[in-house]
């Protein structure tokens, strides 16, 4: 890929004791004192789409927490076991062979491997490797950052973002629906057909301190929405009422975060307001951050991978009407 070379989160976890000043949070953004423990913790919603009616919930539950979970959402385990099988099998690949399919953001290659060892705007550092690239439509992929020596890695995208095709036309009807808006006011918004599906694999390696720094820092999503595969590995948090919750991990369920172009482009009347069409009670973005993992092993549900202990967390599939266009609205799956 020609990318310059950058030590990993994952190499430096291999020889770490301590967590080095560069990523030691302060202290209001310290997982270990921030996070609420109190004996009743409130759970995100957890949405069967199975029941009539499921998208006046989830419009409910994105107004109060911005995000859900959804059951009974369609998509095989199996599929979902071999993505994160594969995504295991990327991380624990050589790093010289990593390091072929680096990013590289100063030639516009924005696809791709890559580390979060750069400083965000507090100048502090996340403990998070990730894998990056398209995955549909066909003419919009280049399979030259797509692992070749993986077996399995290109039919387990390819399945499970036509998984992931399906459920984000049914998200956005029914969420529409739930909105007050009609059945394809979404979709029409958001790109139709034209949607052009990213895929992105998050590495959390086994870290010495994770109550002080971040896997992910505190955020929004520039996105419409983000579909994540959690594990029973805690991780996600979300921030609400003034608290940091971490979101309870639900066998087979699918994570769903409604992101900022909901909000900006529909919902309050953006640069595509959905036919005329408003929805009432806005404010559905939710504030997110990942934590670090701890010094033990940590494991995706499927066991069989090799290389470092390690997390893949979070496999996101992100969508947008023109990829060449940083401004349109994209869903992130």
């Amino acid at each position: 890929m020609g990318g310059e070379t950058h030590l990993s989160v994952q190499e430096l976890a291999a020889s770490l004791g301590a967590l080095p000043p560069e990523f030691v949070r302060s202290e209001q953004d310290q997982p270990g004192a921030t996070t609420y423990r109190g004996a009743a913790v409130p759970d995100a919603p957890v949405i069967d789409m199975s029941e009539p009616g499921f998208g006046a919930r989830m419009a409910a539950a994105a107004r109060e927490w911005g995000l859900f979970q959804v059951v009974n959402h369609g998509v095989p385990s199996a599929a979902v076991a071999e993505l994160q099988r594969v995504g295991r099998a990327f991380f624990a690949l050589p790093t010289e062979e990593k390091e072929r399919y680096a990013m590289d953001p100063a030639s516009g290659k924005i696809e791709g491997y890559g580390t979060k060892l750069q400083r965000d705007l507090e100048g502090k550092k996340t403990w998070n490797d990730f894998f990056f690239h398209v995955v549909a439509p066909p003419e919009k992929v280049d399979h030259a950052v797509w692992p070749r020596s993986l077996a399995g890695y290109r039919e387990a995208n390819e399945e499970y973002c036509r998984h992931m095709q399906r459920l984000t036309r049914e998200l956005f009807e029914h969420l529409s629906l739930g909105l007050g808006l009609h059945g394809s006011a979404m979709a029409e918004a958001f790109g139709g057909d034209g949607l052009v599906f990213l895929q992105k694999i998050n590495f959390y390696p086994p870290c010495p301190q994770p109550e002080l720094t971040l896997g992910v820092a505190p955020h929004t999503d520039m996105s419409t929405l983000t579909v994540l595969v959690p594990n029973e590995v805690q991780g996600l948090q979300v921030f609400k009422d003034g608290q940091w919750y971490e979101a309870k991990y639900v066998p087979d369920a699918l994570i769903v975060h409604i992101g900022d172009q909901i909000e900006q482009r529909g919902i309050q009347g953006g640069a595509a307001p959905y036919d005329g069409e408003q929805g009432e009670d806005a404010d559905v973005m939710a504030d997110v951050r990942g934590a670090a993992g701890g010094a033990r092993r940590r494991a995706a549900p499927q066991a069989g991978h090799g290389g470092e202990p390690g997390q893949v967390q979070g496999q996101e599939v992100q969508g947008l009407p023109a990829l060449q266009d940083q401004q349109a609205p994209h869903v992130i799956m």
